[in-house]
């Protein structure tokens, strides 16, 4: 493993463990259940904040790298953009990890193994639990686009990693329904999902330079 994977493999991790415990916090917060049995709950509430706060930061700076108003920021580079894309994918995945395992695990929520990896089949809230499941197969398929990046062309792997709108859509709307009782919470998705969303709009409103264009086709 070469010295810059092990950087960024050390960034990613210390980004999912500080979004971890930003996420246990906003989980006690907004009035979680005392810590005890409850507590593999509580972490997986926190973690599944965390991992879509991640995920939120990740789909935001995709969209803002292709972005017209992008060209005209020079701080940062380009390179350390894209370093901080790859940084927050890693995290997410750590993040999303931990809170599918800590559900799993808690007897009170009622996800169990079959909940998690078989849409509808959660006993908790399994339309909004399938929703979660959903966007975490469409996730893979999205991140392994991108690891194909550099070998294929941009015609077949940009059409796949564009369904990373899907994935925050879908996971946007499985925060909202399953875990979401709390007004700050709700108010934390509005703000959030508006964000991508403008990204998403004034990306496509924009008027894109020739300088743009070129490097898109490229």
């Amino acid at each position: 493993m070469s010295g810059g994977i092990r950087s960024a493999a050390r960034l990613a991790a210390v980004t999912a463990v500080a979004g971890g415990l930003a996420g246990f916090a906003m989980s006690s917060w907004v009035g979680a259940a005392p810590v005890g049995r409850m507590l593999p709950w509580i972490l997986g509430r926190g973690l599944g904040i965390a991992s879509y706060l991640s995920l939120a930061a990740l789909t935001a700076l995709g969209l803002w790298l292709r972005h017209p108003l992008a060209q005209r920021w020079r701080w940062p580079a380009p390179a350390t953009r894209i370093r901080l894309h790859a940084v927050l994918a890693a995290a997410t995945v750590v993040l999303v990890t931990g809170h599918v395992v800590a559900l799993v695990l808690d007897s009170f929520a009622g996800v169990g193994v079959l909940g998690a990896v078989v849409p509808g089949a959660s006993g908790f809230r399994p339309f909004a639990v399938a929703l979660g499941t959903v966007s975490l197969y469409l996730a893979v398929l999205v991140g392994g686009s991108a690891a194909l990046a550099g070998r294929l062309t941009g015609r077949f792997w940009r059409p796949i990693h564009g369904a990373a709108s899907v994935v925050f859509a879908l996971a946007w709307t499985h925060g909202l329904l399953a875990g979401s009782d709390a007004l700050r919470l709700r108010w934390m998705y509005a703000v959030t999902g508006g964000l991508v969303v403008l990204l998403a709009l004034t990306r496509r409103l924009v008027p894109t330079s020739a300088y743009v264009r070129e490097s898109a086709a490229t």
